[in-house]
């Protein structure tokens, strides 16, 4: 049960293709209004915000069925041994990146405003409303942190199952949170789409899909058929409609039906394994892609920026800059320290996906 839909034995089957769009979608939003980029698709600048649900829904999704597999394996989790996986996978990038920030404000390349390293470094962006471009994606980051902290906890505080109901709450009680922050404490939209308690309905989403993974869902027939394609459209055309009637929808309601389309496209190409899209999911650009996600997230931003007029920020030189940087970044530092953080838990984790997955 826990096995179908893998890759190799240790990947799970178009996740990284689903990353890999994921990506692809921030990349997307943010090239619209870059210099040379075709005026057409300057309405897609918001598609960013989908790719990030996406991000969101596979993070909660991983990190929850890691933490139930090593209960069953081992009938605890070492929260000690998680956040030590956690740190040596994203520290490394995320601060080298940071540095590189830093240095290139201190030689007067760019401007960053108060506060910004400090939130950026501690993990708290996405409560620093007023941010330069440059560190500005790390809100994400920030969320996940803050997910990171909490959830691994909660399970082990609670138990699988009190933590189970706890996820269920959060589906209920966040969108109600996010009506009372716009419609009574007259939230701005960052705050709608970035602040903790406003999001984590988008990695509770997940959570509770990865309990259903385990155990067992099955799909029903018309998302195995040719009629699912209206999931994913429907994710941007019906917020997108809320949007343009009531922002106030968009930010409440629209986002919990962003949520539950990402799960519902997860799902399925991670339950079904054929067809035209799971072949392109599971493609070997895809899954390069993919594996390149957190690199190219963080190394977009200094080139995918409309705000300046720079060469560097300019049609199509600013989507080779990016891969470039993001490139060095992924074999230079991320993969070396990947590899070491394999050799150094492989001995005691019998299971090759909980690796890969963690």
């Amino acid at each position: 049960m826990i096995n179908k839909g893998m890759i190799k034995s240790s990947r799970i089957a178009s996740l990284d293709g689903l990353r890999a769009v994921s990506i692809g979608l921030v990349c997307l939003g943010h090239l619209a209004g870059t210099v040379n980029f075709p005026e057409l698709l300057l309405p897609l600048h918001n598609v960013g915000n989908f790719g990030v649900k996406i991000f969101f829904v596979i993070s909660g999704f991983l990190i929850t069925l890691l933490l139930l597999e090593e209960k069953n394996r081992n009938g605890k989790i070492n929260l000690k041994q998680f956040y030590l996986r956690r740190t040596i996978r994203l520290f490394p990038a995320f601060y080298f990146y940071i540095l590189c920030i830093a240095v290139a404000e201190q030689f007067g390349f760019i401007n960053l405003l108060p506060g910004d390293l400090l939130h950026a470094a501690s993990y708290t962006m996405n409560y620093h409303s007023e941010r330069a471009w440059w560190l500005n994606h790390t809100w994400s980051l920030a969320v996940e942190e803050q997910f990171y902290l909490l959830w691994p906890g909660l399970i082990c505080l609670l138990g699988v199952l009190r933590a189970k109901n706890i996820a269920i709450a959060a589906l209920i009680l966040i969108p109600i949170v996010r009506i009372i922050m716009w419609y009574g404490l007259d939230a701005s939209p960052s705050a709608m789409t970035r602040q903790f308690e406003a999001i984590a309905d988008a990695l509770a989403t997940g959570c509770l899909l990865a309990y259903l993974y385990q155990a067992g869902i099955t799909l029903p027939k018309w998302c195995r058929s040719r009629l699912f394609i209206l999931v994913p459209i429907s994710m941007i055309v019906l917020p997108s409609i809320l949007y343009k009637i009531d922002n106030g929808l968009f930010y409440t309601l629209g986002q919990s039906y962003i949520n539950l389309t990402a799960a519902l496209i997860v799902l399925r190409y991670i339950s079904v394994s054929e067809g035209f899209s799971y072949q392109i999911l599971n493609s070997k650009p895809a899954i390069w892609l993919g594996a390149m996600s957190y690199s190219l997230y963080l190394w977009q931003e200094p080139f995918l920026n409309s705000w300046v007029t720079n060469w560097y920020a300019s049609w199509p030189i600013n989507l080779l800059l990016t891969f470039v940087c993001a490139c060095f970044s992924y074999y230079l530092v991320e993969k070396p320290i990947m590899n070491l953080k394999y050799r150094l838990f492989s001995v005691n984790n019998p299971s090759p996906k909980a690796v890969e997955i963690s």
